[in-house]
């Protein structure tokens, strides 16, 4: 609990962390319903504890998954300085997609429209804003915004998906090279 100064006490804010590494930890296990008492239980801190931290299970989710949201809006930051553009695109679309097979409920956090989190908001807006300015670098029909991508891209995650893990890496190559054959000048 914060202090006359704003501090939080060096108790509190080992509990605060307990939590979230509990929380990061079920998430990349791909619990993304877990409860919030069965967080509490996990991470031997008493439930107000938790609910002081997120308010809710949604906002557990999005807290957890915020900074893969903002990892994948710097590597498309970074992607806009290379010499080809449409390859810097499917580069951070491949990117984007190994971040979302291994991080379950990535890509419902990102097409959902509705945040919880103001700073979930935040990094989504930037993500968008990220992309569609790569995409821009390539010129693709006016139709498929850096909004439109993301939710192409929550498709390739599932279609990936489906497939036996060992043969994911071949279906991913396979997928990007169609969509970057639409890219292209006069692509399909």
């Amino acid at each position: 609990m914060p202090r006359r100064g704003g501090a939080m006490r060096a108790d509190a804010v080992r509990n605060r962390e307990k939590v979230f590494d509990e929380a990061r930890r079920a998430v990349a296990d791909g619990e993304t319903g877990l409860t919030l008492n069965e967080l509490a239980r996990r991470a031997g801190v008493g439930v107000g504890t938790v609910y002081r931290v997120f308010p809710t299970q949604r906002a557990m989710l999005e807290s957890v998954l915020e900074e893969a949201v903002r990892r994948l809006a710097d590597a498309a930051g970074e992607a806009r300085g290379r010499p080809d553009p449409a390859a810097a695109l499917v580069d951070f679309l491949r990117t984007a997609l190994a971040a979302a097979l291994d991080r379950p409920g990535l890509m419902d956090v990102l097409i959902t429209g509705s945040d919880e989190t103001e700073s979930l908001s935040r990094a989504k807006g930037e993500l968008v804003a990220a992309v569609s300015r790569l995409l821009g670098l390539v010129r693709p029909a006016p139709a498929l915004t850096g909004e439109n991508l993301l939710k192409l891209l929550c498709g390739l995650v599932h279609a990936v998906g489906e497939h036996p893990v060992e043969r994911r890496g071949a279906a991913a190559d396979a997928y990007l090279a169609l969509l970057r054959g639409g890219l292209a000048p006069g692509g399909a």
